[in-house]
């Protein structure tokens, strides 16, 4: 079956789930976006390096992914996706994002890992929804004040960038429970981490931290602790280790 009569089944049948991964697809054929019912669509592992401005028209999508291909850019009408809970375009070429993608206020997980993003634009702080947030392996190195907002955020993945600083506004995301941010180029964490009463594992490997702030040790729910490949000292490590009761990986 080729694609379009794929694409013909579902509409008969007016499915609200479509798969088209592995296809080796180029360019997206206009009825897929005739398809106003689906609520999935997944195009991974294609060879896609353009999203057509009609995937606007799929407004009752609530899961997207377009992993694993060649986009360059995502369309402004990414952002008339409204329903949409789930984005995952992890493995791409994108350097930037739409400025529209803050529309998509139901988002509760989006993967953005592994493509070449240099910024985030302000309109994120519209994401009061997102629960889990992967941005590891881009280009960035400085974070927008927007991020800091996401108040609701559970899981926020920043693994291997850029990263020089952490932004004492972080104490916002009360409901953070995971934190990774190895391979990057911290020199301190701001004490205001203190403040994330949820947190649970601190993933700080591979930076350049000589010390940590006092104030870590009122992070009474901490479990896991990471610090691998940093110039911290070991007297520190282990006062630290004692407060909090866990141990301590360098």
């Amino acid at each position: 079956m080729n694609i379009l009569e794929m694409i013909a089944k579902a509409k008969e049948e007016k499915a609200k789930s479509l798969e088209l991964n592995g296809l080796d697809l180029r360019i997206l054929p206009d009825d897929l976006f005739d398809l106003e019912f689906l609520e999935e669509l997944s195009l991974d592992e294609n060879m896609l390096v353009e999203i057509p401005e009609e995937i606007g028209n799929l407004k009752n999508l609530k899961k997207l992914s377009l992993g694993y291909n060649d986009l360059m850019e995502l369309p402004e009408s990414i952002g008339n996706l409204e329903n949409l809970e789930t984005l995952y375009i992890g493995y791409n070429s994108l350097d930037v994002l739409p400025d529209s993608i803050g529309n998509l206020k139901k988002l509760k997980k989006l993967n953005i890992a592994r493509n070449q993003l240099v910024s985030l634009p302000s309109t994120i702080a519209n994401w009061q929804e997102m629960e889990k947030l992967s941005l590891h392996d881009n280009l960035l190195s400085v974070l927008p004040d927007a991020l800091w907002k996401l108040s609701n955020l559970k899981k926020l993945y920043l693994d291997n960038n850029s990263i020089e600083s952490i932004s004492p506004a972080i104490k916002n995301m009360k409901s953070l429970e995971v934190l990774v941010l190895a391979g990057n180029q911290l020199k301190e964490v701001p004490a205001e981490i203190e403040n994330l009463d949820s947190l649970r594992e601190l993933l700080l490997d591979k930076n350049d931290i000589e010390t940590l702030p006092t104030s870590l040790k009122n992070c009474a729910n901490l479990q896991v602790i990471s610090l691998t490949e940093n110039p911290i000292s070991p007297e520190q490590v282990s006062d630290l280790s004692e407060c909090l009761h866990v141990k301590i990986d360098t």
